[in-house]
């Protein structure tokens, strides 16, 4: 990644009090069910009334947390709308195929089809912002949001002006998903406390989670505090392709493993990618913090998302919050920090995000 994006604001719908906060985990939201939903904000601030009564939790989540990350970042109308998403509105989706059960096939509103189309928070945010330009939405669990922050740098890369760019992901939760996810060994089998799954890495799966995640993006460091310089996406690596792929990303970047100031890494307590996550912190130089985010957030296809949030946020916040440090590094800035997201399916995300100066 040559382009660097340049992250002008960040906004975030999740189990924690995210949306338009000052102050980050003030209180822990936390679940004994191995579920955390997210807290809803006002949603009629940007969703006309008519229109609002008709939306699924997940279409109002990403429609808000779009809208509030360009008007933070002063941006009427984005140049692309760029969005990942693994599932769609699982909900709409749902109420469509009950229907179709109950109806016998006939008489079947498509309203709860429309809206499951995995495009569709694209398409409102594009009429809202008024926008006809470049509108892409990818498909690809685990890797959704990376391939849209790809995109967004690719085409970044060739603008030859300034251009501003809405990019962003999305996945919820349901009980119905979370029953058939569990089936697979997705989730804890003991119900725990969201707080303690790091404590719980000796069994298999994860709680579960949503959230909407949406940045405005520029190839201008303009107002911006933080920017992503490279990406890498690791289809289940070995321990050793990791730390390889994770020294090569840094030798790129001009730094060395005692540059990094921390490393915030998406551990779910699953213990099926502990032979991932043990020898990457160990790995880890005495100067590097080991952050954690998903005990907050939950585990979903683009968790990501909430952990590139919190990287933003450490840099205009110039402090790391007591509550997500792991393991204490000894370096006092915060400079560069790669985010490090380990999947269910063991696969690994990593983006290296700097310090714009």
């Amino acid at each position: 990644m040559k382009q660097p994006l340049y992250i002008l604001s960040a906004c975030s719908i999740s189990p924690q009090h995210t949306y338009d906060v000052e102050h980050f985990l003030d209180p822990i939201v936390s679940s004994d069910d191995n579920k955390l939903y997210v807290t809803n904000p006002d949603y009629a601030k940007y969703i006309s009334p008519v229109a609002i009564r008709r939306m699924s939790r997940m279409l109002k989540m990403g429609i808000t947390a779009g809208m509030h990350s360009l008007e933070v970042a002063g941006v009427k109308t984005p140049d692309a709308i760029i969005i990942g998403t693994a599932r769609g509105s699982v909900t709409d989706m749902e109420n469509f195929l009950k229907d179709m059960i109950n109806l016998k096939e006939e008489a079947l509103t498509p309203t709860g089809f429309i809206q499951s189309t995995y495009n569709s928070v694209n398409g409102w945010l594009a009429m809202m912002t008024k926008s006809t330009c470049y509108n892409q939405t990818y498909v690809h669990r685990g890797f959704s949001l990376e391939l849209c922050l790809l995109d967004a740098q690719m085409m970044l890369a060739e603008a030859t002006e300034k251009q501003y760019l809405l990019a962003g992901g999305f996945d919820e939760l349901t009980e119905e998903y979370f029953i058939i996810r569990d089936k697979i060994d997705y989730y804890k089998d003991e119900a725990i406390n969201s707080g303690n799954l790091l404590s719980h890495y000796n069994t298999k799966g994860s709680i579960g989670g949503e959230g909407a995640h949406f940045f405005t993006l520029s190839n201008d460091p303009a107002n911006a505090a933080c920017a992503i310089h490279s990406l890498r996406m690791l289809q289940k690596p070995t321990s050793q392709e990791l730390q390889q792929a994770i020294a090569t990303m840094l030798e790129q970047n001009g730094l060395t493993n005692d540059d990094l100031d921390v490393m915030m890494c998406g551990m779910n307590g699953d213990s099926r990618n502990r032979f991932l996550i043990d020898p990457l912190i160990a790995g880890c130089s005495p100067n590097t913090t080991i952050a954690s985010f998903k005990q907050f957030s939950g585990e979903y296809d683009t968790a990501s998302g909430f952990g590139l949030w919190l990287v933003n946020h450490l840099f205009t916040w110039k402090a790391i919050p007591s509550a997500v440090i792991y393991q204490q590094g000894s370096s006092n800035s915060i400079k560069n920090v790669l985010l490090c997201n380990v999947t269910i399916a063991c696969n690994v995300t990593l983006m290296l995000v700097t310090k714009v100066v």
